[in-house]
């Protein structure tokens, strides 16, 4: 057995994955496990008794990190599928029933006849920097919505808080509306202890705390809420705001971790680039990994999904919309990045890129695709 190509197709899902062993291209055994120690140490059993197994899965998420990690520590190669490309890869064979047990052997038959890529293995600084990353897209996420939330429910509870400083967000700010929710709040509370509650705040001295104070009774005086102080909604404004100071602060302990993590010399070529800061450049480096394991920038188009796709049939070839196979989030990375490029461009500093993306756009806008 160990002169013959022997291939494990593995088909991962939440609780049990099944494999599909084949030698030279003929099945010869299948089986389930389970995704934990029992389940990976059985798998194992067999992958000792070949010479350099082939091993290929799809990475289904969460869901195969575990078992890409079990083979990571036993220092064992594998090829790692996207779910679409595989998919679209054993269309051709037309199986119209979808069970585990086929996934594996299909993914086993495609690696026999036309072996992939061996998954390039990151160290473990790119899979944190980019666990940050997902932390912080997550908490960016949360950010808006209770920000959305906050708007709403300000709306029934004192609209006219939102006049009280010239940039209504930021720390002050949440935390003034999280004191004053409500207008008759601020008419119970003595002048003096709102003045001392603003001087508590960060970067509010003796007059400025005075100012804020007679612009926030006087705002409460003409308010006229929709709802009473002891209303739900001022429990869901609360929410909200507690909500927004938690996401910030998530996003920021992910950028410091980021930056911890993050190669110092790609950094610094990154932010080189007119209009990339440092906040976008982490975010790509975290979100595209180590980018010296793609040999050319058509495989870091396609990891992304920005290659476009392309339909062919008799003399026609077209030429469709982004394959979108990738990460969504490197995507929208990237597209942030493109902006803020060409943000700066307009402001006065004008780059390669910035030229080249233009250039393209006015092509793309000429050939109609």
């Amino acid at each position: 057995m160990d002169s013959l190509k022997t291939v494990f197709g593995i088909d991962v899902s939440s609780r049990k994955s099944n494999v599909c062993i084949m030698v030279n291209g003929r099945k010869v055994n299948d089986y389930a496990i389970s995704n934990d120690m029992v389940g990976f140490n059985q798998l194992l059993d067999d992958l000792k008794q070949v010479t350099n197994p082939q091993i290929i899965f799809e990475a289904t998420g969460v869901y195969s990190r575990r078992l890409q990690a079990f083979l990571d520590m036993h220092d064992l190669r594998y090829v790692m599928m996207n779910p679409l490309e595989a998919k679209r890869k054993t269309k051709d064979d037309l199986h119209q029933n979808k069970t585990d047990k086929l996934d594996a052997m299909y993914l086993a038959k495609m690696q026999s006849e036309h072996p992939q890529r061996l998954a390039y293995v990151q160290s473990e600084e790119y899979q944190e920097l980019m666990a940050n990353n997902r932390i912080y897209e997550q908490a960016s996420h949360d950010l808006i919505t209770n920000k959305n939330r906050l708007h709403k429910a300000i709306q029934l509870t004192f609209p006219e808080i939102e006049h009280l400083l010239a940039n209504p967000r930021g720390k002050n700010y949440w935390s003034i509306v999280l004191k004053f929710p409500h207008p008759n709040i601020v008419l119970e509370t003595k002048e003096a202890d709102i003045i001392d509650f603003l001087k508590s705040l960060s970067g509010i001295g003796e007059k400025r705390a005075n100012d804020i104070t007679q612009s926030l009774i006087r705002l409460a005086k003409v308010a006229c809420p929709a709802v009473k102080k002891n209303s739900a909604h001022v429990r869901g404004l609360k929410m909200a705001i507690n909500n927004i100071l938690s996401a910030e602060e998530e996003c920021q302990s992910a950028l410091q971790e980021m930056a911890k993590l993050a190669p110092r010399r790609d950094l610094e070529i990154l932010t080189s680039i007119p209009g990339i800061g440092e906040n976008t450049a982490l975010r790509i480096i975290s979100e595209l990994g180590d980018i010296r394991r793609f040999n050319n920038p058509s495989q870091l188009n396609a990891f992304v999904g920005v290659d476009p796709q392309v339909y062919e049939s008799g003399n026609l070839t077209a030429h469709l919309s982004i394959s979108k196979r990738g990460t969504a989030i490197g995507r929208k990375v990237l597209c942030l990045a493109i902006n803020q490029i060409q943000s700066a461009k307009k402001a006065g500093n004008p780059c390669h890129i910035a030229d080249y993306y233009e250039k393209r756009k006015r092509s793309s806008e000429t050939a109609s695709h």
